[in-house]
């Protein structure tokens, strides 16, 4: 240890002295020691004295008492965030008496055609776009409210307790540390960046290739490797805790690597964008946006806990989306899919093979699946417009239209408000439709062999092979 070093530590351990020795308080100082031993040596590259320079940075440093009492108390704030996490993730405690129709009025709860009331509040707007429960949460489009604005989602754009967790401008940062790795035996890679933006690759070359840009360059900041027989692990380096670092991380990933890729990015965007890979690919981002477009992987798993996911051009033996607070959009998809929004709705375009959409607060929008498709929103609206497949749609709060252009297997739809079909003219099929409360509405050209005012069964067509089926509690029912 150098005489400078050891003049910081001194120093530090006096205005340390005060506070219970902790394990989070010993790497503050070790953090403190390194970042003034870094403005010590500046300092003396501009012509100060070891002395001067000491006495200027420790004076620069402050007063540090309130970091030093927060860092003490981390285990007890990060138990009560744990706690609040839970009582945000807890979002669903609307009433669900199964009655809705075009006028059903229970108590406060008034159910039409078009939207879910409590007494004056909307709850489901007439699209689907609004669920309001209160301060607990409230869902308008791409606008996620979650806990009275304790998480607010808009879009890309994330704040908790109002603050943007993501690091901001790191489009212009300064390239510092390049490293390679070689994928000889290898057979999982697991990423880690807690606090930076991530964009995620193809490599051109054999190995996998990390590009670290930063505001201030430092070697403790640059990531740090681990092997262990056939996994490689690549975590962020130090973070600094009273002097900002932005930090943007571009790994690109050779299309020979197998098995498989975990990413976690934790305060920051997440990118994947022109992945070719034979590797099942897993990425999850805490705080922060996941965009993903124009890949080709075998398995892809995205997990977003605060943030908008946005993929488009996606080809993927399987794929599955979690969002708990932000909306999901996908684009182009092939493969078969799983799709599951907490607070936020999901809109599907283009997709080929079967997928399975469950949305929490939000409404479904599908325009244009090819396969068996099987959705629930408990409150919201379901609209799918050119389906070839088949499949079961269910809402708990909002009606459901549909529009059929090919029917390759059964489908099924059950619900409290209203369902709205239209099906392809030169279809057919079999029906089964009937409610307990509400008008019901057939083609002309059906023929009936059971027609009550509230359950009718018939077909259309000659020799059909599928049928739809539609079961609403309360609510009208049409079928053109």
């Amino acid at each position: 240890m150098d005489n400078i070093t050891m003049e910081i530590r001194t120093r530090l351990d006096q205005r340390f002295r005060q506070y219970q020795p902790s394990r989070a308080l010993t790497e503050i100082k070790e953090e403190l020691v390194g970042d003034l031993t870094e403005a010590v040596t500046d300092k003396i590259n501009q012509g100060l004295t070891a002395d001067q320079a000491v006495d200027e940075a420790m004076t620069q440093l402050g007063d540090i008492d309130t970091l030093l009492k927060e860092v003490a108390d981390e285990d007890a704030t990060a138990a009560a965030d744990e706690a609040d996490d839970a009582a945000d993730t807890a979002t669903n405690r609307a009433s669900h008496e199964r009655h809705t129709h075009s006028h059903v009025q229970i108590g406060k709860l008034h159910i039409t055609d078009d939207q879910v009331t409590w007494g004056d509040r909307v709850i489901v707007d007439d699209d689907g776009q609004k669920v309001d429960l209160g301060k607990l949460v409230q869902v308008d489009g791409d606008h996620v409210s979650v806990g009275d604005g304790l998480i607010d989602v808009k879009g890309d754009d994330v704040r908790i307790n109002g603050e943007r967790p993501q690091r901001a401008y790191v489009g212009s940062l300064k390239l510092v540390n390049t490293q390679a790795f070689a994928v000889t035996d290898l057979s999982e890679l697991v990423i880690n960046y807690p606090d930076a933006a991530v964009k995620i690759g193809q490599a051109s070359a054999s190995e996998i290739v990390v590009n670290e840009y930063m505001s201030r360059d430092s070697e403790r900041f640059y990531l740090r490797s681990k092997q262990y027989g056939s996994q490689l692990t690549l975590q962020q380096g130090d973070r600094p805790r009273l002097w900002p670092l932005h930090v943007r991380t571009e790994i690109f990933i050779p299309s020979t690597l197998k098995g498989r890729v975990q990413v976690h990015a934790g305060n920051g965007s997440l990118e994947v964008s022109d992945l070719r890979s034979n590797a099942d690919v897993d990425v999850y981002a805490t705080n922060g946006a996941i965009r993903a477009f124009n890949n080709q992987v075998m398995a892809f798993t995205v997990r977003a806990t605060n943030g908008a996911v946005r993929m488009d051009q996606l080809t993927a033996t399987s794929y599955q989306v979690t969002s708990s607070n932000g909306a999901v959009t996908l684009a182009n998809t092939t493969g078969t899919g799983r799709v599951e929004s907490t607070n936020g709705a999901i809109r599907l375009t283009d997709h080929t093979g079967d997928v399975t959409l469950n949305s929490r607060n939000g409404a479904i929008k599908i325009d244009g699946v090819t396969g068996q498709l099987v959705g629930a929103s408990h409150n919201g609206t379901i609209r799918v417009q050119r389906l070839s497949g088949g499949g079961r749609l269910q809402s708990g709060n909002g009606r459901i239209s549909v529009q059929v252009a090919d029917l390759t297997h059964d489908l099924t739809i059950t619900g409290n408000a209203s369902a709205n079909l239209e099906v392809a003219p030169n279809l057919v099929y079999n029906l089964d439709v009937r409610n307990d409360d509400g008008a019901i509405r057939v083609p002309r050209a059906a023929r009936l062999t059971l027609d009550d005012s509230h359950h009718k069964i018939g077909s259309l067509g000659e020799n059909p092979a599928h049928t739809v089926k539609v079961d609403t509690v309360h609510g009208s029912i049409r079928l053109d």
